[in-house]
């Protein structure tokens, strides 16, 4: 093969590579008068730098060889543009279109405070993962989710983990999840000795530094460590001591013990409320049962409406307000409040 023969072939073999990456390019437009225009005048200074008359080869092999080379460029760019607006798009879609951080859920609501220069106002809503605490002369009463209430004593510190859900940091508090006895799904108290579930209906649970306090008003408690689960009923106090194990005592559901607990007690909404849903409301926030002296008495309070406002009262004292009003007459007895008229 003469050398001519190898130039010829690798002529070819150049075309062909060419010819690949031309397809790769797309279809080529019409070339433009302007692009004919300088291809004309490149040949014309080929031909004046050479003071020999140039190959014809040659000078057609640079010709062609500028003019593709720029045809591919302009066809790397029509790729490159569109993929790069592409991407331009995307990134403003995903700045655009993602979520905003989810605040967090209301748990509860302040109901009730005591003591002066407290951060916490009446209705005011309190938030999952918030910390509550309380200084020596303040108390709170948290509305719940399901109307429960939750009471937070002074010095007390406690983290709203969720709405059913609490972890006691230090202090006491007392929970009432209402007149469903045994009902599926109750409070959970964490603490450090243990977790607190309720069984319904009203409990305090105090946290020390080496001692766990769980004292039952109404319904049951379980409470649950690393060793061994204990229960609680009600009239008991469960006391479980870091090192000497645990121990139940017997606790009247009026004695001084809950004394705290009225304090904190909501303010009882009268709206389209009878007589003697008010009687109920007071016999539990104070730890008695209600009794009447037969069904004539019943039936008064069933029809009787209550209206008037105590806020600010204690049960007892909103109990004496409310039946000065009426025909009613009640007594106390020890664990009991008995009407009749």
């Amino acid at each position: 093969m003469t050398n001519d023969d190898d130039k010829i072939e690798k002529m070819a073999e150049d075309d062909e590579s060419l010819a690949n990456l031309m397809k790769l390019a797309g279809e080529r437009p019409e070339i433009p008068l302007s692009v004919e225009s300088r291809v004309y005048h490149q040949v014309q200074e080929e031909w004046q730098k050479s003071t020999v008359q140039p190959d014809t080869d040659k000078v057609y092999r640079n010709v062609r060889r500028s003019w593709r080379r720029n045809a591919l460029r302009g066809a790397m760019l029509r790729w490159m543009v569109p993929a790069g607006v592409a991407a331009t798009v995307a990134v403003v879609m995903i700045l655009v279109f993602s979520p905003e951080p989810v605040p967090p859920r209301v748990a509860a609501t302040v109901s009730h405070v005591v003591g002066s220069g407290s951060d916490y106002l009446k209705g005011m809503p309190v938030h999952e993962g918030e910390i509550v605490s309380t200084g020596p002369d303040e108390g709170l009463s948290l509305l719940l989710a399901r109307s429960e209430s939750l009471r937070i004593d002074k010095n007390t510190r406690i983290r709203v983990d969720a709405a059913d859900r609490f972890t006691l940091l230090g202090g006491r508090i007392y929970a009432d999840t209402g007149q469903f006895v045994y009902r599926d799904g109750g409070l959970q108290i964490d603490t450090e000795f243990g977790v607190v579930t309720d069984v319904g209906t009203q409990f305090s649970v105090a946290a020390g530094a080496q001692s766990l306090d769980v004292a039952v008003r109404e319904g049951r408690v379980d409470v649950q460590n690393k060793t061994a689960t204990f229960a609680a009923r009600m009239g008991e106090r469960l006391t479980l001591v870091q090192g000497e194990g645990a121990s139940v005592s017997d606790l009247d559901t009026h004695d001084v013990y809950w004394e705290w607990v009225v304090d904190l007690t909501p303010t009882f909404d009268m709206t389209n409320k009878s007589l003697l849903d008010f009687l109920k409301w007071a016999a539990r926030e104070t730890g008695r049962e209600l009794q009447f002296e037969n069904n004539e008495s019943r039936m008064f309070a069933m029809r009787t409406d209550v209206h008037g406002n105590v806020e600010g009262l204690t049960p007892d004292e909103a109990l004496e307000a409310i039946l000065t009003t009426t025909t009613v007459n009640y007594r106390i007895e020890v664990d009991k409040i008995i009407i009749e008229i």
